[in-house]
């Protein structure tokens, strides 16, 4: 027994031993375990800081392919933006395991990241349909929304890297930490084990001292067994009631659960019904009700009496009134006047009797709901079959109602938020429109104060520069001095121009309130002693809401051109005056002479001839003026028509022959040269040039025309060999009124307007006019015009016409015949293209009577009817001839022209061009006959036959061969 007791003592000393040594061991590897563990979640931050730059980087994918799907509206631009998309999905689920393990990113993740990064794909995914709808304009306003949300979410996900740093950091001291603790562990472990193995060294020793003691104890421990035998009879009592306290405690955990339940249904709902679907029923299931009414009071709209409607029902007849108008009684009016629970027994109805009509009884439940000032807004009733009062269920209830009138309360709060916040973003999109609307303004405004010809510069009422315009800059230089005093740019102009003074001294009386506007003339100089005059206008500007001081408005008006006009209309009357008075005085001095005198014939022929040229000199003169000012206002007419430039100088040299002292030598190519213009008004250049030349070159005896031909461009150039013209006068050479000032020049008559009426008339041309001279060894005008090149009508189909578009109409209606033509603008053109034919004539001819040049349509037609060869070409007349000789137009009526249809035209064309027996026909428009027959005799074409049809007349002219002279002629 002794040595059993020994050895039992021996095997519990080591087996604490072993104990404490495996404590030791499992500390060691635990704590080496724990630091692994810790290690990994640290590797794990790396990737999870990864993924959240890889968020970043998939939204600004999608932001750059929208934002150059915006630009470019190429769908092409979208592939980054797919591509960002569907990478951001792959992220986000690899996020997902993450914040499985780390509940603050989670957090973060939940509540801002990812609802920031919905609200931005919802974004992009309006913007990219609004552009696929056509509404770029809109899709271009909403741009910036979508940056600041994307500056949002920068900044959720520099919060959400913090979070990961945090978290690296955390896990790492938590490495360190969890290191250092196991080591010490293990220290303490061992030395432990260590004194607990001295200590059961020590406890074996005595042990076996004691143990004779504990033999000596045996009676007394079989004593204390049956005690213990009896205790634990107790223990089981205890434990059975243990048991039974157990299933109160598990049914209490499944009414927290239910109740838990319950409490997570009050939240998380964004909608009204949506929570009362929810939360109502989780309700009556942790109470064991069976059914529940809300019945809440309808907003006051006025009226005398208050209404109440019902928001919600569940568990009873489908019959209930959804609206009551002030018919509360009984119980339900009480609650909302007293504003505490009220309970009442009631018998139940046929329809809740229930399947088998078991239902007797039914208990209701009113509980009042109150808004956030304490006023009861409606009430809960809730309703239970077949139930006893409970105190315990009573309290439940009453701390259930009360969490489900709070977050009633709350939803319905939301709801009005939510309300406002509806109301809060129509009144900002109505602001933002009302903003761009006041921003379009501003920059019409702007626009206009910029495109305005006058300066203007805006001064608060202390004089300070407000706001200028480009002009007014040009005139005082002020960018970059903007916050200035006027008096101190007045005082710089003073400096610049003594003029200013008087202006200066009024601008400070306006700023004292001495005067309310002024109006000021002065000059200035600029640059290069440029003189510059303005005309300065200011005005006080008050607001009228406020009878309030808003500053002062200062025009400035450039006067300068006005001054020029002045100064040349001051000119221009002490030539006239000059130039007319002149020879009207010759012209009355020698008809006073013959008037009053008896003078030889020879004298009276002498003085009638100074007379006539004097007479001559002013008709000129004021014919130049009367030119000169139809040109310069565009009431100028050219008659456009082929000229053979050669033939009309050389008519113009003969003018001028044996008329003066000076040679003329014309020099001309061995070639015709044609240009298309008004020979009149080319004529008047020649002259002009040439009597320049004449009078500028008293000392020589020569002048030179001579005219040439590079391709397309015709010039000709008149050489003097006289005075020359100063440097400082060749600028101004052209301009009106204007002759060069010095002794040599002064003595030559002239008003200066024969170089305007020059350049005028050539730039009418498309042309232009230039010169070289040299002081003292003459001058040489060139005139430059494009070259007309005289078209075919072989085998065409001819047409005259000097509209453009309606000529352009006309070929492609024809080139469905397949028939090449030629479009010519006047009879002279078509007249010359008529000799010009070599093989065979044309086709035929579509004529408007009224062309360009000084011939029309009648002309052309008389001169084919004529023509040896081709006087049986048909014609069709495409416009009126003229109206009925009983007709006057009238304002608000003119007589039409151009009758035919292109449809019609090329029916018609197509008929005269299937005649083979080629009877000449002229097709005209319906009209009098008469006059028509009577128009077509003047021009010399004889009726043969006349044809009318509904909307035309075709007529047969007589036909006859021109005789050998006409042929002749005509060839």
């Amino acid at each position: 027994m002794n040595m059993t007791r020994s050895k039992i003592s021996l095997g519990y000393v080591i087996v604490v031993i072993s104990l404490l040594v495996m404590i030791s061991v499992s500390s060691f590897v635990a704590s080496s375990s724990t630091e692994e563990e810790l290690k990994s979640v640290v590797n794990e931050v790396i990737p999870l800081n990864n993924l959240a730059e890889s968020l970043l980087v998939d939204l600004i994918n999608m932001e750059s392919g929208l934002r150059g799907y915006e630009v470019t509206q190429d769908e092409k631009y979208l592939e980054p933006y797919d591509f960002g998309k569907a990478q951001l999905q792959d992220d986000l689920l690899a996020m997902a395991a993450f914040q499985k393990k780390y509940p603050s990113l989670r957090s973060v993740m939940e509540g801002d990241a990812i609802p920031q990064i919905q609200r931005l794909q919802e974004h992009y995914a309006s913007q990219i349909e609004l552009i696929r709808d056509g509404k770029l304009p809109d899709a271009i306003k909403r741009v910036s929304m979508g940056k600041n949300q994307m500056d949002r979410f920068r900044q959720i996900h520099t919060k959400l890297t913090a979070e990961i740093e945090l978290i690296a950091t955390e896990a790492y001291s938590s490495a360190q930490t969890a290191e250092k603790r196991a080591r010490v562990i293990v220290f303490i472990g061992g030395g432990i084990a260590i004194i607990v193995g001295l200590f059961s060294f020590f406890i074996f020793n005595r042990a076996n001292q004691a143990e004779a003691k504990l033999r000596k104890s045996e009676e007394t421990y079989r004593y204390m067994a049956e005690s213990l035998e009896v205790q634990n009879e107790e223990i089981v009592a205890q434990q059975e009631e243990q048991e039974a306290t157990l299933e109160k405690l598990s049914q209490r955990e499944l009414e927290l659960e239910a109740i838990s339940s319950y409490q997570e249904k009050l939240t998380g709902s964004t909608d009204m019904a949506d929570f009362l679907n929810a939360a109502l029923p989780a309700l009556l299931e942790s109470l064991h009700l069976d059914a529940a009414l809300l019945v809440l009071k309808a907003p006051d709209d006025g009226g005398a009496e208050a209404s109440y409607q019902v928001a919600y029902s569940i568990g009873y007849p489908s019959t209930l009134p959804t609206m009551l108008e002030s018919e509360l009684f009984g119980t339900a009016r009480r609650v909302l006047n007293e504003k505490m629970p009220l309970e009442c027994v009631r018998q139940a109805t046929a329809q809740e009797g229930g399947f088998h009509q078991g239902i007797t009884h039914a208990v209701d439940r009113y509980y009042p709901l109150f808004n956030d000032e304490h006023e009861a807004t409606g009430f809960l009733l809730l309703t239970g079959y077949l139930t006893s009062p409970d105190e315990q269920k009573t309290r439940l209830s009453k701390g259930l109602i009360r969490q489900f009138g709070l977050a009633f309360l709350a939803q319905q709060m939301n709801e009005e938020r939510r309300r406002q916040a509806a109301r809060l973003e129509a009144l900002y999109e109505q602001l933002q429109q009302e903003k761009a609307a006041m921003e379009e303004q501003r920059d019409l405004i702007t626009n206009i104060l910029e495109s305005t010809h006058e300066g203007m510069m805006m001064c608060d009422a202390s004089g300070k520069l407000m706001f200028f315009n480009h002009r007014m800059n040009d005139f005082l230089r002020l960018r970059g001095r903007a916050g200035e005093s006027i008096t101190e740019i007045s005082q710089e102009l003073l400096d610049r121009s003594p003029s200013f003074a008087r202006v200066s001294q009024s601008i400070r009386g306006l700023l004292r309130g001495d005067l309310n506007k002024l109006t000021e003339r002065f000059s200035f100089t600029e640059g290069e002693e440029q003189q510059r005059y303005v005309e300065l206008y200011a005005i006080r500007m008050m607001v009228e809401r406020h009878d309030e001081e808003l500053g002062f408005l200062f025009v400035f008006r450039d006067r300068t051109e006005e001054e020029k006009v002045d100064e040349m209309k001051n000119e221009f009357i002490s030539i006239v005056s000059h130039e007319l008075r002149t020879p009207l005085a010759s012209v009355l001095g020698f008809i006073e002479i013959l008037l009053n005198r008896q003078l030889t014939p020879e004298k009276q022929q002498r003085y009638l001839q100074t007379v006539y040229k004097e007479a001559t000199r002013l008709s000129t003169l004021i014919n130049d003026f009367l030119d000169l000012q139809r040109m310069e206002s565009g009431k100028q007419i050219y008659h456009f028509a082929p000229v053979e430039l050669g033939g009309l100088l050389q008519e113009v040299v003969d003018q001028w022959r044996g008329k003066q002292s000076h040679d003329l030598s014309l020099h001309l190519p061995q070639h015709e040269v044609w240009v298309r213009g008004d020979a009149d008004r080319l004529k008047q250049v020649a002259h002009n040039l040439l009597s320049n030349a004449i009078k500028y070159s008293p000392q020589a005896d020569r002048v030179d025309l001579t005219l040439r031909q590079d391709g397309q461009a015709v010039q000709f150039l008149v050489q003097d060999y006289g005075l020359g013209i100063p440097e400082e006068a060749k600028d101004k050479l052209f301009s009106k009124f204007y002759r060069v000032d010095n002794s040599d020049r002064r003595q030559i008559g002239g008003t200066g307007l024969g170089l305007s009426i020059v350049r005028e008339i050539v730039e009418g041309h498309e042309g232009t006019v230039a010169f070289e001279s040299e002081m003292g060894a003459g001058s040489t005008f060139t005139v430059t015009l494009q070259a007309y090149r005289v078209g075919t009508a072989d085998n065409s189909i001819m047409i005259l016409e000097d509209d453009d578009n309606l000529a352009k109409l006309i070929q492609v209606a024809l080139a469905k015949l397949h028939i090449p033509t030629m479009h010519v603008r006047s009879a002279e053109e078509g007249i010359l293209a008529l000799h010009r034919i070599e093989d065979g004539g044309p086709r035929l001819c579509i004529v408007d009577i009224h062309l360009e040049g000084t011939k029309n349509g009648w002309d052309f037609i008389g001169e084919l009817y004529r023509h040896p060869k081709f006087y049986r070409t048909p014609v069709i007349v495409s416009t009126a001839l003229e109206p009925p000789q009983d007709y006057h137009e009238k304002d608000i009526e003119k007589f039409l022209r151009k009758p035919f249809s292109m449809d019609k035209l090329l029916q018609v064309a197509e008929q005269l061009l299937s005649n083979t027996d080629r009877h000449p026909s002229y097709i005209f428009p319906a009209q009098d006959e008469n006059f028509l027959t009577n128009t077509l005799a003047k021009n010399g074409i004889e009726v043969e036959e006349i044809k009318r049809k509904p909307d035309l007349i075709e007529i047969e002219p007589k036909t006859r061969r021109p005789s050998g002279d006409e042929g002749s002629r005509a060839g």
